[in-house]
């Protein structure tokens, strides 16, 4: 594998699994639904920016300098798609 692809690799993952997070949401919108309200919003923000971002990350969009540029990077964007990935799974 040459070094351009090994440095896309984890940006198609981010992208991939963002997109299979999102597939599994719109197909099984009850896991969501099934919460009780104080504890939906939160999931449904952390689904927001996890998903969010791992399309950006994916993407190859960076921040810059700006604050939120740490999420963005290759460690926040997984640590964000893990937490709400199993999150999800606990709930399926």
């Amino acid at each position: 594998m040459d070094r351009a692809m090994y440095r896309q690799l984890p940006r198609l993952l981010a992208l991939g699994w963002a997109t299979l997070m999102a597939l599994v949401l719109l197909w099984h919108p009850e896991v969501i639904r099934g919460i009780a309200m104080p504890w939906r919003l939160p999931l449904w923000l952390l689904g927001v920016a996890a998903l969010g971002i791992g399309f950006a990350h994916g993407a190859g969009l960076t921040a810059g300098r700006a604050r939120g540029s740490r999420y963005l990077a290759s460690r926040g964007c997984w640590v964000l798609l893990a937490v709400f990935s199993l999150l999800v799974l606990w709930r399926l």
